[in-house]
């Protein structure tokens, strides 16, 4: 494992993304991650210690590159296919299912053909890295690592699913999409990391603090949708809320994508795409209704909603 060191003027995301650039897509550009870091130095919970916003939002911009990672192996068929197609896909997410392992070093590739891919190389020393150095390290990490490990998983899930439904090119209802896409957007695991910085957090409180943290991803995850899915085009990620929605309502076929060029596609979305702002405020509604009627004593839920209400999304970064 390679164990990366700053200093007092560095942040942890740029040391790692200086290892990342050298076999990530090129659509995974630095300002992208800087811009989440900006983001995130705001978006936290208020029962967070004030000195602990900064090292968290450099931890959570890592996180974000980790999982840039993985949902690249997943969704961009070009890199799969230039990383070894089905067995590179899975073990990538076989990291993020087994994050408890790589916590314990125990870990094992469960495809050592793999083992000297750049790619998948590059990944697990820096999320190896990221939890063993750093996140182990956060005040009350064993009151929630447990909760975490679980995201974690979930977060893979939400990519496996991603995954699948690109190869096998199936057409599931909107509803069924945001549903297993929302994780990725790793709201929950974020605040998990607040709640492992946070000394005056009622544990008691949890299970109505995660279901919060999960509305919350699917906000944000249609919020990023709504500004990314002209990129998805050239991805062909099927699993994207606007393009899996236009299949569904027949505005386009999954063949239109071989032969139809990216700016006709993306006029053909247009209508799918006009539809998510609808969408988004269903979700919207339901996170306001649940932090009011779910009362949360250990920090200011409506902050927290509204957080996310107000992240502007910058399309030129995203793109």
């Amino acid at each position: 494992m390679i164990t990366v060191v700053i200093d007092e003027h560095e942040v942890l995301w740029e040391k790692y993304y200086l290892n990342f650039r050298d076999v990530a897509s090129p659509l995974r550009k630095p300002a992208l991650f800087e811009w989440l870091y900006n983001n995130y130095k705001y978006l936290y919970l208020s029962c967070v210690d004030p000195s602990m916003v900064s090292r968290l939002a450099d931890l959570k911009t890592s996180l974000c590159l980790v999982d840039a990672a993985v949902d690249d192996s997943c969704d961009y068929a070009d890199l799969i296919e230039k990383n070894g197609g089905d067995k590179f896909s899975y073990e990538m997410l076989s990291i993020l299912y087994n994050t408890d392992k790589i916590a314990s070093g125990v870990y094992t590739s469960l495809n050592p053909n793999l083992g000297n891919n750049r790619y998948v190389k590059t990944t697990f020393c820096i999320i190896s890295d990221l939890i063993r150095t750093h996140i182990m390290s956060l005040p009350r990490y064993c009151d929630f690592r447990g909760e975490f490990f679980l995201a974690m998983r979930n977060v893979a899930k939400s990519m496996e699913f991603s995954y699948l439904l690109n190869k096998n090119k199936i057409i599931y209802p909107f509803s069924y999409v945001v549903q297993n896409r929302a994780a990725s957007t790793m709201v929950e695991i974020h605040s998990i990391l607040d709640l492992m910085s946070s000394e005056n957090f009622d544990a008691s409180e949890l299970g109505k603090a995660i279901v919060l943290f999960k509305t919350a991803d699917i906000v944000a995850m249609l919020s990023n949708t709504i500004s990314t899915w002209k990129r998805e085009i050239i991805e062909r990620d099927y699993s994207c809320p606007v393009i899996s929605l236009a299949l569904e309502k027949k505005l386009i076929k999954f063949s239109d994508f071989e032969k139809i060029s990216a700016e006709n596609i993306e006029e053909k979305l247009l209508p799918a795409s006009e539809m998510m702002a609808g969408e988004l405020n269903k979700a919207i509604l339901s996170m306001k209704e649940f932090a009011e009627n779910y009362e949360i004593k250990s920090f200011d839920t409506s902050k927290f909603v509204n957080n996310y209400l107000n992240l502007n999304w910058q399309v030129d970064v995203m793109n």
